[in-house]
């Protein structure tokens, strides 16, 4: 019997595959392809339009990292919101912080919710905590009206990559970062993933531009996620007050990848990377005097 491999294209000339052991699901939704693979190795895996999003062997790396690095730099996170995120994953790691009261989560897809509901139970277990609220809407459009009265302490990202033509692209826009800006509460933090500098170098490079731009403080940090291509993965990062570059408060609860260390380790970035950022970005993040609106 042959061996069935799922391929991802990482960069013209290099490509990453997996064994598969089975298929769970696949279908169409409005928006996407959505594929649940049970692989030899990393367990079961999310793919949307043919790119890896999520693994049960590994997701816990860049959950807690997109989480825990914001939210344990920010004094009081009491208001978030959660811009993607439909497998569950990054909600799950929010809702372990008890000082926050209230999670809004905006997905386009409401169909990946429901694969992730019941293919991916860990990824999916706090998304009935009362704390949370589920919109199934455009995350840029969502932030552009949302109503003065209401603001948030911390916004997250967590999206597919800026690639063809996925719902996610306008996520890494100027015009999305002055809406995320606009929606934070005095000393707000924002954080999005930026992908592998090895394979898409200008991702982390316009994000990181565009935040540094509009935040008072911005940097990027990196981690190690061993099922994303390169095994390299970056973050961006802005505060409209503190810096985020080291945390106010610990984790009170177990984790299996976030420390302080980590944290603080996390914003040291090689120089062949800080190099290709705008001036200041790397290796602690900068200040903005006067940042652009």
């Amino acid at each position: 019997m042959l061996a069935v491999w799922f391929r991802e294209e990482a960069a013209p000339g290099h490509a990453v595959e997996w064994r598969v052991r089975r298929s769970l699901f696949s279908g169409r939704s409005d928006f996407q392809t959505i594929d649940v693979l049970e692989l030899e190795s990393f367990g079961r895996a999310l793919v949307l339009d043919g790119i890896m999003q999520t693994t049960t062997d590994d997701e816990f790396i860049y959950h807690e990292m997109l989480a825990h690095v914001p939210l344990l730099a920010h004094p009081t996170p009491r208001r978030v919101c959660i811009i993607g995120g439909g497998d569950g994953g990054l909600a799950r790691e929010v809702l372990r912080h008890h000082e926050v009261r209230h999670v809004v989560m905006v997905e386009i897809d409401r169909m990946v919710v429901e694969v992730a509901k019941k293919f991916l139970p860990a990824h999916t277990a706090a998304l009935s905590d009362c704390r949370l609220v589920i919109h199934y809407a455009d995350g840029a459009a969502f932030l552009r009206d949302l109503p003065s009265n209401e603001r948030f302490d911390v916004i997250l990202v967590d999206s597919t990559d800026p690639e063809g033509t996925g719902p996610g692209n306008w996520l890494y826009t100027p015009e999305f970062h002055r809406h995320v800006r606009d929606a934070l509460n005095p000393g707000g933090i924002f954080a999005q993933q930026t992908g592998t500098p090895f394979f898409n170098p200008e991702v982390v490079q316009r994000v990181g531009q565009s935040v540094g731009e509009r935040f008072a403080w911005a940097g990027v940090y990196w981690s190690v996620v061993p099922s994303y291509p390169g095994g390299f993965f970056t973050f961006a990062v802005g505060s409209l007050g503190p810096a985020v570059d080291a945390p106010r408060r610990e984790a009170n609860w177990p984790t299996a990848w976030y420390t302080g260390a980590i944290h603080r380790l996390a914003f040291s970035l090689p120089p062949y990377l800080s190099r290709t950022l705008p001036a200041g970005l790397a290796n602690g993040g900068r200040a903005r005097v006067n940042p652009q609106r």
